[in-house]
C-alpha cells in the first residue's frame, strides 16, 4: 500500500501540469556530502535533473540520483603467529539510486539569483552490506588459530521503496545561461532511512 501511494503522489504532479503553457527549462548536476541515517554512515550524494517553470515562480521537476555511503564497522585485529598484522574489520557500504520528480518553488527570484523550495516524492533502490549482528568467536573457544567471525543480516540487502525529498536551494546566474549554488536536503522512505546531503549545483538554461 504505502509503495502504491508514493506511486500517486510521484505521477500526480506530471498530471496536474499537463497541458500547462511551460517555458524557461533547464539542466542541472548536484554533487556533494550525504549521510545514511540509518547509521549515520557518511558519504556522497549525485544527481542530474530537468526543469521546467508552468507558472510564475512554480517549476516542475525530474531527476536522476545515487547516493554512495561507506565507513569501517565492527573493527577486528589480530596477529598470526608469525606476528603478521591482521585487519580483519568490516567495511559497510550502502548505495542507492533513485528517480526523483516534483514542484520547486521560488521564494526569491530575480536576474541574478534564486531561492527556492522543492518537494520531491521519489521511487528508490538500494543495496546494503550492513548486518544486523555481529559476532566474534575466538580462538579459546574454537579451538582454532583465528578468530571467526559471525554476521547475521534479518533483513533483505536490496529493497525497493518510496519517499520524499525536501529540499532549499540557492543559485547566482553567471551571465544569461549558467548558474552555481548550494543546495541542502533531506529525505526519508518507506524502508525506515533518512539521508540528508548537502553540496553544490551547476546548472544551464535554456
Amino acid at each position: 500500500m504505502n509503495k502504491i501511494i508514493g506511486c500517486i503522489l510521484f505521477l500526480l504532479p506530471f498530471y496536474v501540469l499537463q497541458g500547462q503553457s511551460e517555458s524557461k527549462p533547464y539542466v542541472e548536476f548536484s554533487f556533494g556530502r550525504s549521510i545514511h541515517g540509518t547509521g549515520d554512515t557518511p558519504g556522497y550524494h549525485y544527481g542530474f535533473s530537468f526543469g521546467q517553470e508552468f507558472s510564475r515562480k512554480f517549476y516542475w521537476q525530474l531527476g536522476f540520483e545515487g547516493t554512495l555511503n561507506d565507513s569501517p564497522d565492527f573493527l577486528l585485529f589480530y596477529e598470526l603467529r608469525d606476528g603478521e598484522r591482521v585487519d580483519a574489520s568490516l567495511h559497510t557500504v550502502t548505495a542507492g539510486f533513485q528517480i526523483v520528480g516534483g514542484i520547486k518553488y521560488n521564494f526569491v527570484e530575480t536576474s541574478t539569483q534564486q531561492l527556492g523550495l522543492a518537494i520531491l516524492p521519489l521511487l528508490r533502490y538500494q543495496a546494503t552490506s550492513l548486518s544486523d549482528i555481529n559476532s566474534v568467536l575466538f580462538p579459546g573457544a574454537t579451538g582454532l588459530p583465528i578468530p571467526l567471525r559471525n554476521s547475521v543480516r534479518f533483513s533483505s540487502g536490496r529493497t525497493f521503496s518510496v519517499g520524499a525529498s525536501l529540499r532549499l536551494s540557492y543559485t547566482v546566474h553567471m551571465g544569461n545561461t549558467y548558474y552555481l549554488g548550494m543546495l541542502g536536503a533531506v529525505q526519508w522512505d518507506t524502508n525506515g532511512d533518512s539521508l540528508p546531503h548537502f553540496g553544490l549545483v551547476f546548472g544551464k538554461r535554456f
